[in-house]
């Protein structure tokens, strides 16, 4: 956008120079076509530049004279035509862009369209993106990068098409330009067998001084791709031409591009510490099929269902990222990127997965867990085992897993006392992975957000009255469910020793993450440490005593039985 923004406004200590060198701007537009983005369309002051499609076979070679004649406004579109006349009545039929675009143009492709809302519709013409351009590529528009994107194949937000806008001081005029990466235009255009066609005009002159061209030195430039002409005085200039540029992407490039991205032979796999079950020893070992088995090989190789090893933190990149990863108990997803199932932790601590399923990562997240993995301190899970290994349901409590179950089930029927908890709520709460303070914190505030914020004190106290009694004004929540509990028939000391987890929780949040002093959290961190000898364990024990505290509240509150 720097160097647009020089072709549109004179540098202050040259300005003479920049209002006699229009011609200049031609350096730029052979510069635009041969880089990794390239300009598209540009409206401002000194500068336009309009970019449309034209049949590759229709300016090879180029028609110099009837480009020259051509000329596509930019609010040129799709229009109903009505016509009357000339032997043949009335007819109505639909008309595309281009019409004005002679033979050259015929049955090309319009990229840009700025219509006018006339009357209705404030400040600059909106910037609209041929429709066939934006689905062909697999785009869609994010509006807070004012960008046409796409997911790469590593799950990040890809910039293809740019929108992009700048003001010129007290002037009140503006820059606009479309700008799009030269391989996604190349590939299009080898597809559609299009050349793109640049209109350009870049006219110079001194607002305060200028009275006209009058009788003035002309140019005229013609190379096969690139003519065009142009003029001078003393204080003003002006270039108007055409350009075209061709595909640097031949169709059959393409073509063995795609091959040689599914050929397997060329896929790269990354070597992995294993427990291979088979033969019940640690090796070290590729990851790729060929050094691997399955139960129906019969081989020594290893199985695919061998599990590699890896310090818990491996997991901290995908817990940070909510909108990027998926993380589930079991399954971790990059958006439109790659899929890793079976992963889970086991009583030492350790993340582990199975190297078939590793196998099947892009080798750049393979060498990311590559540069985590251990020798095992324990075998896999029971989870894992029972799941995995024999085939049946998990016989272990999973706390949380039905803390989510249950909230679930809350939130398909919401009562009037339950705010209904958001999938990002249900996303957040996790057991810690590693033995972080700073994880165990998060974790905490998570599932304090999941489980207590969702009761509601104003439904809650109507609850309560309708039971036959009242809550003071200053009770929060908590006190209320207590109250609640007492009047189902719990004396104060069993409604409160209910109630513990669900205080503690709340309690604990606040100390973890507001602002409590650094001696406070120490306390509660060595004393969740001395109690359960690591903060997952901690976690996991409190989970627990919150899922069995919930199920006491959701009784009394005449909520039935939600678990599975």
């Amino acid at each position: 956008m720097a160097t647009l923004k020089a072709l549109a406004q004179p540098p202050t200590d040259k300005a003479a120079d920049w209002l006699v060198g229009a011609e200049d701007s031609v350096t730029f537009l052979k510069a635009n076509a041969q880089s990794e983005e390239i300009v598209i369309y540009a409206s401002g002051p000194a500068v336009l530049i309009h970019g449309v499609l034209a049949p590759a076979q229709q300016v090879t070679p180029a028609d110099q004279e009837d480009l020259m004649h051509c000329f596509v406004e930019t609010d040129e579109s799709w229009v109903i035509q009505k016509s009357y006349g000339g032997g043949e009545g009335h007819k109505v039929y639909l008309e595309p862009p281009l019409r004005q675009g002679g033979k050259s143009l015929s049955g090309g492709e319009k990229l840009i369209f700025r219509r006018s809302f006339h009357g209705v519709q404030k400040g600059e013409s909106p910037v609209e993106l041929s429709q066939k351009l934006v689905h062909s590529l697999g785009l869609h528009f994010v509006s807070e990068r004012n960008a046409y994107c796409r997911l790469d194949d590593r799950g990040d937000i890809e910039d293809v098409i740019r929108i992009l806008r700048t003001e010129f001081g007290d002037v009140r005029e503006s820059l606009t330009a479309v700008t799009i990466l030269a391989k996604d235009l190349s590939t299009y255009m080898a597809l559609a067998n299009m050349a793109l066609v640049f209109m350009f005009d870049f006219t110079r002159v001194a607002r305060d001084s200028f009275n006209g061209w009058g009788d003035h030195n002309r140019i005229d430039r013609s190379a096969p791709d690139l003519f065009y002409h142009g003029g001078g005085i003393a204080n003003a200039s002006y270039v108007n031409g055409r350009m075209i540029v061709r595909t640097a992407i031949p169709l059959q490039q393409l073509i063995d591009d795609w091959k040689e991205e599914s050929n397997p032979t060329k896929r790269e796999y990354a070597t992995f510490k294993i427990f291979d079950r088979k033969n019940g020893v640690e090796i070290e070992t590729s990851s790729a099929p060929e050094f691997l088995s399955n139960y129906f090989q019969e081989s020594n190789l290893p199985w695919e269902i061998s599990p590699a090893f890896f310090r818990p933190d491996v997991l901290h990149r995908f817990k940070s990222d909510p909108e990027k990863y998926t993380l589930d108990d079991r399954t971790i997803s990059c958006r439109n990127a790659w899929y890793l199932k079976g992963y889970d932790i086991n009583e030492a601590g350790q993340v582990h997965a199975y190297i078939g399923d590793l196998a099947r990562l892009p080798i750049e997240e393979q060498r990311y867990w590559q540069s985590f993995n251990e020798w095992s301190k324990g075998p896999i899970s029971k989870r894992a085992h029972e799941n995995d290994i024999m085939g049946e349901f998990s016989s272990e409590y999973d706390p949380l897993h039905l803390l989510k179950y249950k909230i679930g089930k809350l939130n398909d029927t919401p009562p009037a006392w339950w705010l209904p908890r958001s999938s990002e709520h249900l996303d957040a709460a996790r057991y810690p992975a590693t033995d972080s303070t700073f994880e165990w914190a998060n974790e905490i505030m998570a599932l304090d957000q999941l489980v207590v914020e969702g009761f509601q004190l104003k439904p809650l106290r109507k609850v309560l009255e309708d039971k036959g009694a009242k809550a003071e004004p200053s009770w929060a929540s908590l006190r209320v469910l207590g109250a609640i509990l007492v009047a189902t028939g719990l004396s104060e000391d069993q409604a409160k020793t209910t109630l513990t987890p669900l205080s503690r929780l709340h309690g604990l949040r606040s100390t973890l993450r507001a602002h409590s002093s650094i001696t406070e959290k120490d306390k509660e961190e060595r004393l969740a440490r001395s109690t359960h000898g690591t903060l997952r364990a901690h976690f996991k024990w409190l989970a627990g005593e919150c899922d069995r505290a919930f199920d006491a509240v959701l009784r009394a509150l005449d909520a039935g039985d939600l678990n599975p």
